[in-house]
């Protein structure tokens, strides 16, 4: 998933909150914002968010009165102590989010997101109390983040299969994340990994897009990878990986979902040749 993420007031970039994210398996934007300039920092964060699109839009403190006042669409939001109230002209927030708070926050007061709510006309349980402090850094209020992305980043579909029963099913279920994802530049990658249980390498599938990684056959609620932790730990060797049409066509054209053979994979690019061939315009 990706997710722009906007700092505080003289907050470090790239810190311990998107760090966290990162290790969960996001690629996360961290723009540096203006502390000086808030028409500045509201033009930074909206030209990050239109180059990249992001799935997600988290704010913190200052960051969460950036998110508020740029022009993000139906992305979600992620409010963590938004001070709205201290800067900029937004006093509401869209239906799809979600806001963090401790209600012993020294720095904005948590009657604020209080406020917030009540004049957005939002649920009051869109504003949940967690944390000790404004950092809002401690490990639950940082895997309540993470959640709130999550649930509100991925679709309903995403989220089914995410929740599902794949043991023993990587091939049908790497298929089924590639045909249904929301993002279409995933890849469905076919190879070998390590079985630490069976002490050798064994034939499986997951999906790559960027620096995250999807494996449906593991746990509930640790299915998402950053690239790097998903290499280091299961050491996959890649032995093919296909496009969401590829994969959609091979397993139409074979009767089932993978490992497809050399054989397969060289009678389906013949086909996809000829049909590129017919389409491609001819000179008069």
């Amino acid at each position: 998933m990706k997710i722009l993420f906007l700092h505080g007031w003289h907050s470090v970039v790239g810190g311990v909150k998107p760090a966290f994210l990162r290790d969960a398996g996001h690629n996360v934007i961290t723009p540096t914002l203006d502390d000086d300039d808030f028409d500045l920092a509201v033009g930074t964060a909206q030209a990050e968010y239109d180059q990249y699109q992001p799935d997600v839009v988290i704010g913190s403190s200052r960051g969460g009165a950036v998110a508020a006042n740029i022009k993000s669409g139906d992305t979600p939001l992620v409010l963590l102590c938004p001070a709205f109230k201290n800067w900029g002209t937004a006093t509401t927030v869209k239906p799809n989010t979600a806001i963090f708070h401790s209600r012993h926050d020294d720095v904005i007061p948590f009657v604020d997101s209080v406020e917030l709510v009540s004049n957005s006309g939002l649920s009051p349980d869109t504003l949940i109390e967690i944390g000790n402090d404004h950092r809002l850094a401690d490990p639950e209020s940082l895997q309540l983040m993470l959640n709130a992305c999550e649930e509100l980043g991925w679709t309903e579909s995403e989220r089914k299969l995410l929740r599902g029963e794949w043991r023993g099913l990587c091939y049908t279920a790497a298929k089924r994340w590639v045909a249904d994802a929301k993002k279409p530049d995933w890849q469905l990658v076919h190879g070998t990994v390590f079985s630490g249980a069976m002490e050798r390498r064994i034939e499986h599938a997951w999906c790559e897009r960027h620096d995250m990684v999807v494996d449906l056959t593991m746990p509930v609620g640790s299915r998402v990878f950053s690239r790097a932790t998903f290499y280091d730990t299961i050491q996959p060797n890649v032995t093919s990986s296909y496009s969401p049409d590829d994969a959609l066509f091979l397993s139409i054209r074979t009767r089932h979902d993978g490992p497809w053979s050399e054989a397969e994979r060289q009678g389906y690019a013949k086909v996809k040749n000829l049909v590129q061939e017919r389409h491609v315009p001819h000179c008069s």
